[in-house]
């Protein structure tokens, strides 16, 4: 399989923090270790504006090709258009990288919220896919933040239409991937208010929740015989109300003596570091984050909503008690009956009582630790995706030899004489000796170059995953 990946990179600055990018790079890192002919081609920003390597992609590995290209926005728009269409630059870097190397895709997974309309069609002018017995590719969205109304109410550039638009896209794609299953489940409930129920009813039956990864094993999911420290970690945005965790703070310290920790990516408003309690640090690089993973006992999430939050999971996976404000976004995170969740007035209370039942908070902690290391393994994710992608190859090839179309038989005739690899440029060539105008069998308007790939599929070959022109070799 070849596939193309377009993640959404919402810090422009910094692919790396991008949750987006990490979850994406967990699924790649699966498929190669399960599929020897997999190739993946990344679409990304140029790695000297993103502040990113190529192993920070596994662009390191042979079977994987970055494709680097300026996307929409620059100057002061640039953080507003990161979820936004495709340019040109970018479209020409994956025609250089794929079309013009005679490579081809099985599949695209686009996170972009606006733009799939022109890729789709910009893909369709690279094959041939009138005269081809199956689809040449699939585009699949990859749902990670739908805007629906309770998320976009703080931000001065989304309202309904925007919320349409995705919709639509989403409905009308290819597949779908939802990250998080209530944003599925906000799909199901918005989009019937101006689609067709039966047009929603079959956009979800071929969705997946797929579920975002966190590498449990990665962390050191030690305890402390009891609390001292109350981590507070992520950006400081109007949903995550940081007054309520600052008030979760002020009492474990009136009552318990317990400091609090405050790590953010991003500035801390100086109201949240001002108490003496407190110790803050602003513009955190990764190496002061886990070091408060270490040192921290006890974590609060107070988020109104996110679309399946890693870094709470993380502090729960380094040993820090996590308590969860009850909304739906936890219930596809947490066990049932999960005891460390209360409403957002809550949270306190709750706090005082995981200090004073320490050990079954922990116990409780480690069941949630466990359930995230089953459900949001990169393994679990990545093998979600990965059937996915496979089912629909195998379902394309099946179609294919029920047609029966011409390529097909030429290929067969051909593959007789040969021996060995197979490479797709060569094997286009190869076909003129084959058809009876004695000119290669896709210089014929109604012959699709696809079918060549599906005729190399289904004789048993298997694309060996290599960079540049794709070379199939018999299994």
């Amino acid at each position: 399989m070849r596939v193309l990946v377009v993640p959404e990179v919402y810090r422009p600055r910094d692919a790396t923090a991008c949750g987006t990018l990490r979850d994406a790079v967990a699924w790649v890192g699966r498929w190669l270790d399960r599929d020897p002919s997999l190739h993946v081609y990344w679409l990304l920003p140029p790695r000297a504006d993103a502040a990113y390597e190529r192993a920070d992609v596994l662009a390191d590995r042979e079977r994987v090709t970055l494709l680097e290209a300026e996307p929409l926005g620059r100057g002061p728009d640039r953080d507003l258009l990161t979820d936004t269409g495709y340019t040109t630059a970018q479209l020409e870097a994956v025609r250089e990288g794929i079309f013009e190397v005679d490579a081809y895709l099985d599949a695209v997974v686009d996170q972009l919220r606006s733009g799939r309309f022109l890729l789709y069609k910009w893909l369709l002018e690279r094959v041939d896919h009138w005269a081809a017995s199956v689809r040449p590719f699939d585009v699949i969205a990859n749902v990670h933040d739908l805007q629906v109304p309770f998320k976009y109410r703080y931000c001065s550039y989304r309202n309904d239409f925007q919320m349409h638009m995705e919709c639509c896209a989403v409905a009308f794609a290819d597949g779908r991937w939802f990250t998080a299953d209530v944003d599925r489940r906000q799909f199901r409930e918005h989009a019937r208010e101006f689609l067709r129920p039966e047009v929603v009813d079959r956009a979800d039956a071929d969705a997946l929740s797929i579920g975002s990864p966190i590498d449990v094993d990665a962390f050191e999911e030690t305890y402390a015989s009891e609390p001292r420290t109350l981590h507070l970690a992520g950006s400081m945005w109007s949903k995550k109300n940081v007054d309520r965790l600052l008030a979760v703070g002020g009492r474990l310290h009136e009552r318990y003596g317990v400091e609090t920790v405050l790590t953010s990516m991003e500035a801390i408003p100086p109201a949240a570091s001002a108490p003496e309690w407190v110790t803050a640090y602003p513009n955190a690089d990764r190496a002061t984050y886990e070091r408060a993973l270490r040192e921290g006992d006890l974590a609060v999430c107070a988020s109104e909503y996110e679309t399946m939050a890693r870094t709470p999971f993380e502090q729960a996976a380094s040993g820090q008690v996590l308590l969860l404000r009850d909304e739906p976004w936890i219930d596809e995170c947490v066990p049932d009956d999960h005891p460390l969740v209360a409403p957002l007035d809550g949270l306190a209370d709750l706090a005082v009582t995981a200090v004073e039942g320490w050990e079954e908070a922990v116990a409780a902690n480690r069941r949630l630790v466990e359930y995230v290391a089953r459900e949001r393994s990169p393994a679990a994710v990545g093998d979600r995706t990965y059937d996915d992608l496979r089912r629909r190859v195998e379902r394309k090839r099946r179609a294919h030899e029920a047609a029966s179309p011409p390529a097909l038989e030429v290929v067969a005739r051909l593959l007789s004489d040969v021996e060995g690899a197979v490479p797709l440029d060569a094997l286009v060539e190869w076909t003129a000796d084959y058809t009876e105008d004695g000119r290669p069998l896709t210089a014929a308007p109604d012959h699709a170059f696809v079918d060549l790939v599906y005729a190399l599929r289904s004789l048993g070959y298997a694309d060996a995953g290599n960079p540049g022109t794709p070379v199939f070799r018999p299994t």
